[in-house]
């Protein structure tokens, strides 16, 4: 990180200005302590001088120039520093360790190497900066050993600090017989061999994610006692030895990756010393805590110069110059001895308070729920509701039916015969004498069912079938409420429940039986056999055979005949004996007809009847046929004056204009047609007298690309018909009347429907007599 030289002179201003301040909130290092100094009389102690030989001390890391050393003395100095004095191990500068150093600690120089040794035994590679103090020592009292320290380090990145998380400073305390070949490192976390570095000890609230955080102390904000961005707790190293022999320890921090960042070890001053065994820990994962109401005698040597006892660091009362004491509470304990050889040994145990079962005694529903008479059921499964904290790590429990009487194995089958029953729960922690509460278990209320038996099922539409939903008649056998229906189409299975159920969409032709079971909270639940009574309707024949087409603008009445219970019409008339309704007109109407309990609706539609239409009358020769569409079958035809027929075919139809008759089944609109058969005309006498004075086709003009020619003996077109003359000739040609002679004449026609094209031609003789 840099700054620039404007800073760093408002800095020092600032500094100058509270240096009162800063000189009573931060620590305090020294740097001219001479390696033996900082061991024998720094971090043994005076106190510990005949417990502890030393020798061979050295102390390596690197000389900045001026006194500034990676190593030294500290001292809390006023500040709320965590540890009172000792030795500060640093990958920087010492110097930086205190916390008026406003920049991130990243000292370092180009020739300063890691240590092997620290890679091995912290798991890490790559060091650098290594700060190293070593000795031997001897044990001539205890056979184990132990000392307080804190890691701090810029590594423990807060949420504002540059910087990643994949780069980890360490250090380790490595120990060894003198002569043997491998260390021990013995700065791990307790009750595991993980080193103690800061990717494997952190805290939550920093830029990374927090892991062991029990062993985390804190980060420190600015203005802290050390300049470091986040500190442990105060830890202990311990390791067990063999008095009178020799013993090599070497202490070493460094930078990993490269020199930024800084670490630094806090040795705790005096804290090196020998430990007396008190024997193991009495707590919950050695599955031996301190039980209720019972003590502990922690005993130590006797025949000592002095004891002390503190519980949780507080000096216990009355406790001076005994070598026993009694604990009947959980705390740390500890006892500092003085030896008559001036030796002191330090002795610690913690004790923990077995757990205590929280147990409901609130008597348990069961329910028969196979309907068998009893209830049937593992006592294991109840173990959550009646101990609120049950872990069976933790607690021993077991059930009988006396108190204290044989446990009953609580994973086999347990009948509950009898209501309401008493088991007794015997619950404690491992180790302890179990309590024994009476549990209590009753037989719940039972779900209750109307006494309705059977229930109509009607077959709406006449079908032969009807489908239906059994949830719909839940209501109708119970008047329990938020219950949970199943359904089934076997007793024992109602009785058993579970998964055996059918849909509740049921499809019937005769009479069927189903069983529904219901079920609610806090109640025992019940099931009911149900007959599905299979009813028809029935229709009236009449109304279903009655003629339902009416001619236009008449009315009609609609009876639906005798036999059923009711009637309801759909024009509002309705009771038990309106089985008619009059005068009403086309339309759609409809019935509901009670029968057999059940309704069946019928659907009348009353049209008027549709008026036929000739939509062709095919000519050939004299034959004329009648094509009709629509109206009532069947149909009825007649031509001009004569009698109806069933036949739409007339033969030997006279030449000239008819009309023909059709009439449908239904007898309500007849309704007529002209047609004409041409009449062949060959002679004409155009002298005014009102007999043959045209040749008239004009019946022509109903025919389909009708032709009309006249020809002279020459082939001399003197006529053409057309629909400007009617196909009329009065005997002329271009306005001249023509000599008497004879003419040749061509017809030609279509009719409606007839592809094949009529043709006729011949000769007319004109007579002109004027």
């Amino acid at each position: 990180m840099k700054f620039s030289t404007s800073f760093q002179f408002l800095f020092y201003v600032l500094s100058i200005i509270f240096s009162n301040y800063a000189k009573a909130q931060y620590i305090s290092v020294d740097t001219n302590y001479t390696a033996d100094q900082l061991v024998k009389d720094i971090f043994i102690g005076s106190q510990n001088a005949s417990c502890i030989t030393v020798d061979n001390v050295t102390v390596t890391g690197w000389d900045f120039g001026g006194g500034d050393l990676s190593y030294g003395y500290f001292n809390r100095n006023g500040s709320a520093f965590e540890v009172e004095e000792g030795i500060v191990l640093s990958s920087g500068r010492v110097s930086e360790a205190v916390g008026s150093f406003p920049w991130i600690q990243s000292a370092t120089a180009f020739t300063w190497g890691g240590d092997p040794d620290l890679e091995r035994g912290a798991n890490i590679s790559n060091t650098t900066n290594a700060t190293i103090l070593e000795f031997d020592f001897t044990s001539n009292q205890s056979d184990k050993i132990s000392f307080d320290y804190m890691f701090l380090s810029e590594q423990y990145l807060r949420l504002s600090d540059p910087g990643t998380c994949g780069y980890t400073d360490g250090f380790a305390f490595l120990i060894k017989k003198v002569g043997d070949p491998d260390y021990q490192n013995i700065a791990v976390i307790p009750g595991s061999q993980t080193p103690i570095t800061s990717n494997n000890v952190r805290g939550a609230g920093g830029k990374c994610s927090p892991i062991n955080e029990n062993y985390f102390g804190h980060y420190n904000p600015n203005y802290s006692p050390v300049s470091f961005n986040g500190q442990t707790a105060i830890l202990s190293a311990k390791t067990e030895v063999v008095p009178g022999q020799k013993y090599h320890i070497k202490l070493v921090i460094a930078d990993q990756g490269n020199g930024l960042y800084d670490s630094g070890v806090f040795l705790k001053a005096g804290s090196f010393t020998g430990n007396i065994d008190l024997g193991p820990d009495l707590t919950l994962e050695n599955s031996d805590p301190l039980c209720a109401g019972s003590y502990h005698d922690i005993t130590t040597v006797s025949g000592a110069t002095s004891y002390r006892w503190f519980r949780n660091g507080i000096p216990i009362p009355g406790t001076d110059d005994i070598d026993t004491y009694r604990a009947t509470q959980e705390g740390d304990y500890r006892v500092d001895i003085v030896l008559s050889s001036g030796c002191k040994l330090e002795g610690n145990l913690r004790i923990e308070d077995a757990p205590v079962a929280q147990i409901s005694t609130t008597p348990i529903m069961i329910c028969d729920n196979d309907f068998n008479g009893s209830f049937t059921a593992k006592l294991s499964q109840f173990d959550s509701q009646i101990i609120r904290d049950y872990d069976e790590n933790v607690f021993d429990r077991f059930y009988s039916l006396t108190p204290g009487g044989a446990a009953i194995d609580p994973d086999s089958d347990f009948i509950f015969s009898s209501d309401p029953q008493t088991l007794y729960l015997s619950v404690g922690a491992k180790t302890c004498i179990p309590d024994i509460y009476p549990i209590q278990f009753y037989f719940g209320t039972q779900l209750k069912f109307n006494t309705v038996q059977e229930i109509d099922i009607c077959d709406d539409d006449i079908s032969g079938n009807q489908t239906f939903n059994l949830s719909d008649y839940v209501e109708v056998i119970t008047d329990e409420t938020d219950v949970t229906a199943t359904y089934f189409d076997d007793e024992s299975k109602a009785k058993l429940g579970g998964n055996s159920t059918i849909s509740n969409s049921q499809t019937i032709s005769a009479d069927a039986k189903f069983f529904i079971r219901i079920e609610k909270a806090k109640f025992c639940p019940s099931y009911k056999e149900i007959t599905f009574k299979f009813k028809q309707p029935q229709e009236s024949t009449v109304l279903k055979n009655m003629k339902t087409v009416i001619c236009k603008g008449a009315t009609v009445d609609l009876d639906a005949g005798s036999g059923f219970q009711f009637y309801e019409w759909s024009n509002g008339v309705k009771g038990q004996f309106e089985n008619e309704i009059e005068d009403v007109p086309a339309g759609d109407y409809w019935v509901k007809l009670t029968y057999n309990d059940c309704v069946y609706q019928q659907f009348v539609k009353i049209t008027e009847a549709e008026e036929p239409m000739i939509d062709n009358i095919l000519i050939e020769g004299t034959t004329a046929t009648v094509l009709v569409s629509g109206g009532t079958l069947p149909y009825e035809f007649a031509l001009d004056s004569g009698t109806y027929q069933s036949s739409n075919i007339f033969t030997n139809v006279e030449l000239g204009s008819h009309t023909v008759y059709v009439k449908g089944g239904d007898g309500c609109t007849v309704i007529a047609q002209q047609f004409t058969l041409i009449n062949s005309l060959n002679i004409i006498t155009p002298n005014g007298d009102g007999v043959n004075d045209v040749i008239d086709y004009s019946s022509l003009l109903k025919k389909l690309e009708p032709k009309f020619e006249i020809y002279d003996r020459f082939g001399i077109l003197i006529f053409k018909g057309d629909t400007s003359n009617r196909f009329i000739w009065n005997g002329s040609f271009s306005g001249k009347t023509l000599p008497t002679s004879s003419y040749w004449y061509i017809l030609e026609w279509n009719e409606t429907g007839n592809p094949q094209r009529v043709q006729q031609n011949g000769w007319i003789l004109l007579k002109n007599r004027n």
